[in-house]
């Protein structure tokens, strides 16, 4: 479990700078914003309550032979997180719902989000298939790094990070963040 963190600021618009207890922390706000949304994905699917983006009109959509192939191997654990895709013609598909991450503002136009979220579930080739669905929601939906934060940002962030089960690594295993003691803080500047 982390220590309550206090937010002091943003560097390089991609790493939280936060105090803790005992010292200080970095955070990468793309792996921390990772895990925050994998873990929220994951008991999602288990309560079988995906947030979910239905559409009046059925999108079409074209995909490739691996997209489509994907769709019909991983037909179940895809529905499972809130898409419904169904065949419809030589190519295309019709999308009638998708997760929410996938249609929120400032993620473009749905339907290069599908494809460039299908992409990345076909590099992800290990593992269960409802899991990998969200590693692949969260990784798509995560806040980008070089996008500047406000302190509220930064701040809810931190405490949505703080409440996850696995804080200190993404779903991919990556560090969500680094920590300097105040001990090692002060041995580099020669205080102690």
């Amino acid at each position: 479990a982390l220590p309550v963190l206090r937010v002091i600021g943003q560097f390089g618009a991609t790493y939280i700078i936060a105090e803790g207890p005992d010292g200080m922390y970095l955070i990468d706000q793309h792996a921390a914003h990772e895990r925050v949304l994998y873990e929220r994905f994951w008991q999602e699917r288990q309560r079988r309550q995906p947030q979910v983006q239905g559409f009046l009109q059925p999108l079409t959509i074209d995909l490739s032979a691996r997209q489509r192939a994907l769709v019909r191997e991983q037909e179940e654990a895809l529905r499972a997180h809130g898409f419904e895709i169904e065949p419809f013609g030589d190519g295309a598909c019709l999308v009638r719902s998708v997760p929410q991450p996938l249609a929120l503002p400032g993620k473009g136009d749905v339907r290069e989000a599908i494809g460039r979220f299908l992409d990345l579930l076909l590099e992800e080739d290990e593992g269960d298939h409802r899991d990998r669905v969200a590693m692949s929601l969260a990784c798509h939906g995560a806040i980008r790094a070089g996008k500047v934060l406000s302190l509220d940002e930064m701040r809810e962030l931190a405490r949505q990070l703080e409440e996850t089960e696995s804080p200190h690594t993404c779903p991919h295993g990556r560090p969500t963040m680094l920590h300097m003691s105040a001990d090692l803080l002060a041995r580099q500047f020669g205080r102690r």
